[in-house]
């Protein structure tokens, strides 16, 4: 039972889908990391009826690219680009670790998360309209979301966090052993679920993803002096844009 109050937990938090709200205690919130996953498989499937329905009415690329670009951002609300802008801002502080954590708690974006933003998504969107969509590449997306989302479960049970960071030090003292091993296991089953798809490129994207943690893990340490949620949010979306970078990569050099 616990772990269905996990799930509405984490659709509750991470998504902007109607959930039932359940209250803050530990053992109810226990597996909501290890749910969150789940949230990934719903924004891919999404991602899959978008795909049917403009094919289905012949939309050109750049259509299809907004949609692509414009589900995972209306399916979270935003949470996770939220982390991603402040941790920009942050960074472009180039001010000592103190005064960077103040700037992630702030809650104004500044000029540079809002260039932040920008980049991202024109970035996201070019390479949503560059791919070329099959039904292995829509697979590889939806994959996508869950491999970056079962990081930050890897992230947020095994890895340190900042004492008092907030609802991500919650959520890592709520969790244990059993908890850290079903993180690990989405993991594994993401990446292998990847190369099955598609052996050589998805095996390099969930390879991609994994080096984009260890150093977002490496800046969270020498620019923050510790991992927060907001910074969890800017590991997830960078791992995200990674991921579909070399997809896009490894299919034009594969087609050579």
């Amino acid at each position: 039972m616990n772990f269905i109050y996990s799930i509405c937990a984490a659709f509750s938090m991470f998504s902007a889908l109607p959930a039932p709200q359940v209250p803050w205690e530990r053992e109810k919130i226990r597996y909501m990391l290890v749910a969150l996953p789940l949230v990934g498989l719903v924004i891919g499937g999404a991602e899959w009826l978008w795909f049917l329905f403009r094919s289905w009415l012949s939309f050109g690329p750049v259509l299809h690219g907004v949609g692509m670009t414009l589900i995972p951002l209306l399916l979270t609300g935003g949470i996770h680009l939220d982390g991603f802008m402040d941790t920009v801002d942050a960074l472009k502080s180039h001010a000592a670790p103190e005064k960077k954590r103040a700037i992630l708690k702030d809650p104004h974006a500044g000029a540079f998360a809002i260039i932040g933003l920008a980049a991202y998504l024109l970035l996201w969107f070019g390479l949503c309209v560059e791919l070329p969509w099959s039904g292995r590449t829509l697979v590889l997306m939806g994959l996508l979301h869950v491999m970056s989302r079962s990081l930050s479960a890897v992230s947020g049970t095994l890895l340190p966090v900042r004492p008092g960071e907030g609802t991500l030090n919650v959520f890592h003292q709520a969790a244990d052993k059993k908890v850290a091993v079903l993180a690990v296991g989405w993991v594994v089953l993401s990446a292998a679920a990847m190369v099955a798809v598609w052996p050589l490129v998805g095996g390099v994207m969930a390879l991609g993803a994994v080096v984009t943690l260890l150093l977002v893990r490496c800046m969270a340490s020498t620019q923050f002096e510790g991992m927060s949620g907001d910074i969890a949010g800017f590991q997830l979306q960078t791992a995200e844009l990674v991921m579909l970078g070399l997809m896009l990569l490894m299919e034009r050099i594969l087609a050579l």
